[in-house]
């Protein structure tokens, strides 16, 4: 599954800056990454943890599958075409 190609001119529908377009959702990427593989240690490791919460053995990480689910960037530049995003700009320029 390839990545399609963004027209700039959707993205600029949505913010007049095309590096904090970028930024917004390069951001929004690492979040579903990230949650992605928090979900996946814990249905891992789930039988690993005793009655008290704590783990019984240590946690041996295997490789992880991506494959089976949607690319992380396409879904979010699909979420900030979509006006699923909310996002404030910071009032700090940098000079």
């Amino acid at each position: 599954m390839a990545v399609e190609p963004i027209s700039f001119k959707k993205l600029l529908k949505k913010t007049d800056d095309i590096y904090e377009a970028v930024l917004v959702s390069s951001k929004r990427a690492k979040q579903i990454l990230q949650d992605r593989v928090v979900k996946q240690m814990i249905n891992d490791n789930e039988e690993l943890v005793d009655d008290e919460g704590i783990f019984a053995e240590p946690v041996v990480r295997e490789n992880i599958d991506f494959d089976k689910e949607g690319k992380v960037t396409s879904i979010a530049l699909d979420e900030f075409l979509d006006g699923k995003i909310d996002w404030k700009k910071s009032d700090d320029s940098i000079d």
